[in-house]
């Protein structure tokens, strides 16, 4: 009598789903022990929680709908397609982080001191790249052999005396002997013009110019050997021997020099110099040549006041570095103490 004959076959009870019964059986269990006297000894019971369910989004369908049945072709609970996971369609955007103007800051500091170090690095090389050539040079010319005039291997002439600016000359000495080398180049140039100017004149002229020629000859052979040796390989040695006596020793012959300058620009005629007064006197036959000899004068000129420039620039740099007249009367006293016949002909005077 307990079946219903107008029930469906096919149906099923509700109430005998697997998740329902699992759930009655669990709260028979709990119930079950509620009128059992209190134990605090004994092992407290397990109790099994059922999973639970997370909700997770619904996809919409295929004509962009909203909710669409279970087990449908757009989706569902019954779709075969793995559903997005909660939330990934909102705030796509990383999370902002706070504190980038401080790091950017700590960073900017990084890189500056990163880049100071590299420069420092960079200029410690390039010490010991100067040294190094130094060592070389050192190695090399260690014997101080001549290289000055550079003169090709294949002459029959050799070179007189050594030369080499970067090794002897400390640094901070180097620009100004520098300026005194070019100067003696440019005084060079100045006695072969001249010279050129007065041969020119001895052809266009004839026997009148023939002092001044043969003078421009004597001075540009004579005054350009002497003009290296006496005044800038003094001062060469000088700084660096760090020689008071070559200093004054300079200072004396370079004064020279610029007194010959000032005469070679006057032009003297028939002193061997084609100057202002030649060059005049020239141009009434040859205005070319005389114009030559303008440019002549013009030379002159100018080396003596870069002479005179560089003698007091190089006066300074006398004061600077302690120099003296003392000192440089030390220097010769020992000097003249150290060679024998110098030492007994100032007996002899005193």
């Amino acid at each position: 009598m307990d079946d219903n004959p107008f029930a469906d076959p096919n149906q099923v009870n509700p109430f005998m789903d697997p998740s329902v019964t699992q759930v009655s059986a669990q709260s028979t269990t709990v119930g079950a022990g509620l009128d059992e006297p209190y134990d605090p000894y004994a092992e407290p019971a397990t109790v099994s929680v059922a999973p639970v369910i997370s909700h997770q989004t619904i996809p919409a369908g295929p004509t962009g709908g909203g909710y669409s049945a279970p087990g449908s072709a757009g989706g569902g609970y019954g779709s075969s397609a793995t559903p997005p996971a909660y939330g990934s369609s909102f705030n796509s955007q990383p999370p902002r982080q706070y504190g980038n103007e401080e790091t950017m800051h700590k960073q900017k500091l990084v890189e500056d001191e990163f880049r100071k170090r590299e420069e420092d690095l960079e200029r410690r090389e390039h010490q010991l790249r100067d040294e190094q050539k130094r060592l070389e040079d050192a190695r090399v010319y260690g014997d101080r052999v001549p290289n000055f005039p550079p003169i090709p291997k294949f002459f029959p002439c050799t070179p007189c005396v050594y030369h080499n600016i970067d090794f002897d000359i400390p640094p901070e000495h180097q620009l100004t002997v520098r300026r005194v080398f070019y100067h003696w180049q440019f005084t060079v140039f100045c006695y072969l013009f001249n010279f050129l100017v007065c041969f020119g004149m001895i052809c266009s002229l004839g026997t009148s110019a023939g002092s001044a020629f043969g003078l421009s000859l004597l001075f540009a052979g004579l005054f350009i050997p002497l003009s290296f040796l006496t005044w800038y390989r003094m001062l060469y040695n000088a700084v660096r021997q760090d020689s008071s006596m070559r200093y004054m020793l300079f200072f004396f012959v370079y004064g020279m020099q610029i007194l010959i300058s000032g005469i070679a620009a006057l032009g003297i005629n028939g002193g061997g110099f084609a100057g202002w007064i030649t060059a005049f006197k020239t141009m009434e036959k040859n205005k070319v040549l005389g114009v030559l000899g303008i440019f002549v004068s013009l030379a002159w000129c100018l080396n003596c006041l870069i002479a005179v420039i560089l003698i007091m620039q190089i006066h300074k740099t006398y004061r600077a570095t302690g120099q003296s007249m003392e000192k440089a009367s030390g220097e010769f006293a020992a000097s003249a103490g150290s060679n024998r016949n110098i030492g007994q002909a100032v007996l002899r005077t005193l």
